[in-house]
């Protein structure tokens, strides 16, 4: 059985995996009134010590930190990470797949 985590892109917010350890699975895109607004990414961890990189720019500064994947919140199917993906896409506010948002598979992975 695997491990799965949502790992998220925006405009201020990066998430960036230093060295080997996690395998991108599926990318969507969140739209919000026809712009996309955030990438979702579901990875498979393969690597229980790799490091994420977090990048932040707030008021002008950059922040950074290193992660270790342990302290992400990780599923054990990729059913259910799209499942919590679906659930973070609705606590926007505006639901999955509305009148003004909707979540596109961006790139699949063979």
């Amino acid at each position: 059985m695997g491990k799965y985590i949502v790992l998220t892109n925006k405009d201020t917010y990066q998430t960036t995996v230093k060295g080997e350890g996690l395998e991108p699975v599926e990318t969507y895109d969140f739209y919000f009134f026809d712009k996309v607004k955030a990438t979702y990414t579901i990875a498979k961890v393969t690597n229980d010590n790799v490091k994420i990189q977090l990048s932040e720019h707030y008021e002008g500064r950059e922040y950074v930190n290193q992660i270790r994947v342990k302290f992400f919140e990780t599923f054990d199917t990729v059913e259910a990470a799209r499942e919590e993906l679906n659930e973070l896409v609705a606590a926007s506010g505006s639901g999955p797949d509305s009148k003004y948002s909707k979540l596109v598979l961006a790139e699949p992975v063979s």
